[in-house]
């Protein structure tokens, strides 16, 4: 019968299998050239270490490098690695390849690189651990620093700033200082364009998944340490990263000492898309968003952070010339899952996001508030100060209930009040402001929540508008059958028109539209009764203006 400590091994290695490796496995796959198999494992005790040991099966393309995905139990590996020019014959001493810790634990990243090729037909790695540990050589493969971007940059980049004006403000940008970011190796970021800006490429991690600032952070610096000292870039491969919380950081370094995407920086040529990084930027989402390679890797973008996707790219588009049609995923370029299918298939909606970020922009155009919205019999009475005029020509009020939108008014950019009489009653109702500006661009002003309920008596509501000089609509309730009579009456007390007379069934609302441009200006009133069995049980008049 196995032991405690048997199954709980068995439980932890099993974990290691099963769980973690599909959560990361494209972190390897977006490091290296070639992917190589593995024979089986070997398990020797060294002392109170634990070694666990892979030989690689043949290495079939030049390599300069190694890197390997482990998960283990222990907090702390040590990696080591050595290679064989004869197919295994004989074999050169054990070298020390740089770990990098996940930081949310279970996973390390290892590699080895050198300046040269190396001349081997195989590579065998040896992770060491305390002896209790459970460790998992999960995938490995081999890269060819010798054809980096970071090692071969083109010729004729030049360094380009975007241009200094627009009409979108950038998201916040978490810098390199604040992040805590290793200096740049091997001298100077080269430029990133020979000329014209070329695309806009989304990445995910494919782990190192992130919420808070202090997560981002410690994720952020924990792929800069990889890509340097493990992968033997230069730098972290992106210009920026997004956590899922929708925070902006710092990647490559700017050229020209900006500290704020608002001084529209010069920017560096990256390493995130093999063959296709001159004039290519790249934005990577912190986390795992491919759900065929498991559930550790089933994440959807949040909110926060496909927004500032959207205004990042819009600013980008705007400032660097690259049109959103040019916004792409990394496997658009390469043999890749990335960045995920959870979000490639958002791609072609974060086009047309910013397409229209781009018509309307972001930079305000006025301000207003609402400052009541109240019902009152049935109507929705909104009332709002323009705080800001700014550039606006018009404003809009917008009523949305679930999907659907209608304008309910156009008015000059002033504060003033609305009252609608035809809201439905029992629906969430969101009522909008809308700017329109003189140059055509358009935004959101202020916005408010408003329930109207079912009146539990006969209503009768404000006419609008009111005053009027063509038409005007009002509504009635009537939650029991009754008989129902409404007239129009001028100031002197005489009947002009009379505009119901007929029994209607309760339960209903009901409205009527009032046409007066052939009536002469002046103060009007309609009058609602309703009789019922026992008399008149609803006698209410209402003030009407003509002008």
């Amino acid at each position: 019968m196995p032991s405690r400590m048997n199954i709980t091994t068995f439980g932890a290695l099993l974990i290691l299998l099963l769980s973690v490796p599909s959560a990361s496995a494209q972190i390897i796959h977006d490091m290296i050239d070639a992917e190589v198999a593995f024979g089986p494992v070997t398990t020797a005790s060294l002392g109170k270490m634990q070694a666990v040991s892979r030989q690689s099966d043949r290495v079939q393309v030049p390599f300069t490098g190694v890197a390997a995905e482990i998960g283990s139990t222990a907090d702390m590996i040590n990696v080591e690695i050595r290679f064989s020019a004869d197919e295994g014959a004989s074999w050169t001493s054990w070298e020390a390849a740089h770990v990098t810790a996940s930081p949310s634990g279970g996973t390390f990243l290892a590699g080895l690189y050198r300046d040269d090729l190396i001349n081997a037909s195989h590579y065998e790695i040896r992770v060491l651990t305390e002896s209790q540990a459970v460790t998992v050589i999960r995938e490995s493969g081999v890269f060819n620093g010798l054809r980096d971007v970071d090692t071969n940059p083109p010729e004729g980049l030049v360094v380009r700033k975007g241009k200094s004006t627009g009409d979108i403000i950038p998201p916040p940008l978490i810098t390199r200082s604040d992040w805590g970011a290793a200096a740049f190796k091997g001298g100077s970021p080269s430029p990133l364009t020979t000329g014209a800006f070329r695309y806009m490429t989304f990445h995910h991690a494919a782990g190192w998944s992130a919420t808070t600032r202090a997560e981002g952070i410690a994720a952020v610096r924990a792929i800069q340490d990889f890509h340097q000292n493990g992968r033997g870039w230069s730098d972290i491969g992106y210009q920026f990263l997004i956590d899922r919380g929708g925070r902006l950081y710092q990647g490559r370094p700017f050229l020209d000492g900006s500290t704020s995407l608002d001084q529209v920086p010069a920017l560096a040529l990256g390493a995130h898309v093999g063959g296709v990084n001159t004039g290519n930027i790249g934005v990577s989402i912190l986390g795992c968003y491919h759900p065929p390679d498991g559930s550790q890797c089933s994440e959807q973008i949040t909110p926060e952070a496909l927004q500032t996707y959207v205004t990042l790219f819009a600013f980008l588009s705007e400032r660097y010339e690259i049109e959103p049609e040019l916004i792409r995923g990394h496997r658009d370029f390469s043999p890749t899952a990335c960045p995920g299918d959870n979000n490639y298939v958002l791609l072609p909606q974060v086009r047309a996001d910013v397409t229209e970020l781009l018509i309307n922009g972001n930079a305000p155009i006025g301000s207003a508030a609402i400052t009541t919205a109240d019902v009152k019999e049935g109507s929705v009475h909104l009332s709002w100060d323009v705080l800001d005029t700014g550039s606006l020509s018009s404003i809009l009020i917008e009523r949305s209930i679930g999907r659907s939108t209608t304008i309910v008014a156009e008015l000059d950019p002033t504060s003033g009040t609305y009252v609608d009489a035809m809201a439905p009653a029992d629906v969430e109702i969101a009522y909008t402001i809308v700017g329109l500006s003189t140059d055509g661009r358009r935004q959101e002003l202020a916005s408010t929540i408003v329930n109207v309920d079912t009146p539990l008596r006969f209503t009768l509501t404000d006419a609008w508008p009111n005053p009027t000089t063509g038409a005007s609509t009002f509504r009635y309730y009537t939650p029991h059958d009754g008989f129902v009579r409404i007239h129009l009456y001028d100031a002197t007390g005489r009947e002009v028109r009379l505009l119901q007379d007929r029994f209607l069934d309760g339960g209903s609302w009901h409205t009527t539209s009032l046409q007066v441009d052939d009536l002469p200006g002046g103060v009007y009133f309609y009058r609602m009764t309703v009789e019922g069995f026992s008399g008149t049980v609803f006698d209410k008049t209402h003030q009407l203006i003509v002008r």
